[in-house]
């Protein structure tokens, strides 16, 4: 026996197919009552276009119980709004498209440069994204990675979720930025920030390590 569809932004119409009659759910426009207030804080978070987001770091970012948001998201699926990436959760094209009237997310502390460095070397940044993503360093936890048209931007959490670091990744540039605001955060903020900067230049040297192995094992010329 089949169920009912149980959401109300979901109806049903007929249709005929080489002469049967078919029965197919067609789903309306969605609009703010048809979810509900957990459901739209995620979509919120998840708007930015190219938004990948942890499970983990959506819980963070909202500072939502982790019972509560593991329902939100499995409606936000069920209702094709959210899908999964290797980075995490994102809108789908569904959801990108649909028309939700998202509530606006208080805004959090102003952020300040902790570290700024050109790349010298020839390298696509996707390589050191893959390198970084879901990376914990000391206190600091993996939120998630936003993609636009002029570069990356991953984030990261203190793992009692005071303060955010950010890398970003525009061009040859690496930013990192945090909106800590105590000495101790800023601290501790600092100490990550080298970290994850540490993590980059292994992979610097990696992209080096066959020119310089050769330069070492080349022999030497007699005069």
């Amino acid at each position: 026996m089949e169920k009912e569809p149980e959401a109300e932004h979901l109806k049903e119409e007929k249709v005929v197919a080489s002469g049967k009659q078919a029965q197919v759910l067609v789903q309306d426009e969605l609009a703010v009552e048809d979810l509900g207030g957990n459901d739209t804080k995620v979509l919120s978070l998840l708007n930015e276009e190219g938004s990948n987001y942890s499970f983990k770091g959506i819980m963070r970012k909202l500072n939502m119980h982790q019972q509560s948001l593991s329902r939100a998201l499995h409606r936000l699926e069920e209702m094709g709004l959210v899908e999964r990436s290797p980075a995490g959760y994102r809108l789908s094209k569904v959801g990108g498209t649909a028309a939700i009237t998202a509530i606006e997310l208080p805004k959090g502390r102003q952020y300040i440069q902790l570290l700024q460095t050109y790349i010298p070397v020839d390298i696509k940044s996707a390589k050191i994204v893959r390198s970084l993503i879901g990376k914990w360093f000391g206190n600091l936890r993996w939120i998630g990675l936003i993609e636009s048209g002029t570069g990356f931007t991953l984030q990261w959490a203190s793992h009692d979720g005071t303060f955010q670091i950010n890398l970003r990744m525009v061009a040859d540039y690496v930013v990192i930025e945090t909106n800590a605001a105590s000495e101790k955060e800023k601290v501790q903020a600092m100490v990550g920030s080298y970290a994850i900067y540490e993590q980059i230049t292994k992979i610097l040297q990696d992209r080096l390590a066959p020119a310089n192995s050769y330069a070492l094992r080349r022999p030497v010329e007699n005069n």
